[in-house]
């Protein structure tokens, strides 16, 4: 089973959204509330596809994955130097299509962007959960920060990787 990615557009905002709310209705039902209302609304999603940050994947033309790359991220990483780094939010992958490495995927996706422009770092920041904790592991990011920050309402830990 084949993942293409690509970068999305206004024409993917729908399946997009889809995805997002599938994967945030599935860790709130699991007991792990992640992104709340806010955090995954429409306009929010529209912005992004109008920035040209989401990121589509699919197979045989089926949403299948998703996430944003953003250009920047002062929230999360308000002391890095603009313009050094491509910064991973929202990932999300169908519950249809879990457990084909699919996250790992885009993530090698998003550094391959990352390189290609120039950007010598991809970062991301993610709840300490052990398994995100070990996917970006596995994916050779390193841990920024030896214990959780908050952040808003979140407490993350964030990781980069040289690219």
């Amino acid at each position: 089973m084949s993942l293409l990615i690509a970068r999305g557009g206004m024409a993917d905002v729908p399946e997009a959204d889809i995805l997002i709310r599938e994967a945030a209705d599935w860790l709130t039902a699991a007991g792990m509330t992640l992104w709340g209302p806010e955090e995954t609304s429409y306009d929010e999603l529209m912005r992004v596809a109008r920035e040209g940050e989401l990121v589509m994947g699919r197979v045989e033309g089926e949403a299948a994955a998703c996430m944003y790359l953003h250009k920047e991220d002062r929230i999360f990483w308000p002391q890095t130097a603009l313009g050094e780094a491509f910064y991973v939010h929202r990932l999300a992958v169908a519950r249809k299509f879990a457990g084909l490495g699919f996250s790992r995927a885009m993530l090698d996706w998003a550094e391959k962007e990352a390189r290609s422009c120039r950007r010598p770092y991809l970062r991301l920041d993610c709840e300490p959960r052990p398994k995100l904790l070990a996917l970006y592991r596995d994916a050779g990011f390193l841990r920024i920060d030896p214990e959780p920050i908050q952040v808003g309402r979140h407490f993350v830990v964030r990781h980069e990787k040289r690219v």
